[in-house]
């Protein structure tokens, strides 16, 4: 367990800890990989902890590399407690394996989805209607935002007419803050349609009316996120570890460790956070578990208390 608070606590690596352990860092990786191999299932630490999730939930994966082979780690959170209730790892970022793990947050875990917050991924996308085509889905505003700007400076092949001003007002409706602002931006985007048209943007213009339902969802739906910032600051943080490692030898090695790394996660206390009342509590103490003087590391083992 010691080993295990110094790899992961610290980032240190393999070799770090076994220099301060006196032992050989391969014997460094064993302990780690034995206690990933024992510990428990996010299922089980549902049951054990029943944490109170706020119900909106942001969906995101992060490449992993597994004898140089792109993976992916299917990551939820919890956009009121930052929490990740459910991770799964995957050959590929496809709809086949969002599927099962979309079906046990809100069947083994009892997540109380009240809507989804996705970007722009095809696959995740089929995926969340065809399960839950009654839930709300807000598509990341800021990745469509980014999606324009790529598509125009490298797969658009137009006179560049009329460019500018699509831009311009794609950019004023995506970041809209109340009904009336939407109605007032949604009223000139008719009125310029015809002009952005006969511009040539006729495909720009059919495939962002296309993701128009999924953008405003928020509006709707106070404590919905409008972007998926909140997942990917905290994939940034597990990726600090992550790519650290250089990647793994095995799907079920790289498992074991990402299991581990994620429990550590949810019983971090916050130090930088920029939202309100987040420094210095934990995920799961957000969503109402009472971590005070539970060791991560001793808890994540079956049948260790």
């Amino acid at each position: 367990m010691r080993a295990a608070h110094l790899y992961f606590d610290r980032e240190a690596s393999y070799r770090a800890v076994g220099r301060e352990l006196h032992v050989r860092p391969y014997q460094v990786f064993q302990w780690v990989d034995a206690l990933g191999e024992n510990c428990k299932s996010f299922v089980e630490v549902a049951q054990e902890l029943k944490p109170s999730w706020g119900g909106y939930l942001l969906l995101d994966g992060k490449t992993i590399y597994v004898k140089a082979e792109h993976h992916s780690l299917l990551l939820s959170a919890d956009a009121i407690t930052q929490d990740l209730p459910l991770a799964s790892l995957a050959p590929v970022e496809a709809s086949e394996y969002w599927k099962p793990l979309l079906q046990s947050l809100t069947g083994e875990l009892s997540y109380p989805l009240k809507g989804l917050v996705i970007d722009g991924d095809r696959g995740l996308r089929s995926a969340c209607q065809e399960l839950f085509p009654r839930i709300p889905l807000q598509l990341c505003v800021r990745h469509m935002e980014q999606f324009l700007h790529y598509h125009f400076r490298y797969l658009y092949q137009g006179s560049g007419r009329g460019v500018q001003g699509f831009m311009d007002l794609a950019s004023k409706l995506l970041y809209v803050v109340s009904k009336e602002e939407l109605h007032f931006w949604l009223e000139v985007w008719k009125k310029k349609r015809e002009a952005f048209k006969y511009c040539g943007l006729q495909r720009e213009i059919l495939s962002f009316e296309d993701k128009m339902d999924f953008l405003f969802t928020h509006l709707d739906h106070p404590g919905m996120p409008r972007t998926t910032n909140i997942i990917e600051g905290i994939i940034r943080q597990l990726s600090r570890k992550i790519d650290d490692t250089d990647g793994f030898e095995s799907t079920e090695t790289a498992w074991r460790s990402l299991k581990l790394l994620i429990m550590r996660y949810r019983f971090h206390r916050f130090t930088d956070s920029r939202l309100e009342g987040h420094n210095g509590k934990a995920p799961l103490e957000l969503a109402g578990v009472n971590v005070e003087g539970i060791d991560w590391v001793r808890f994540s083992q079956k049948n260790q208390h």
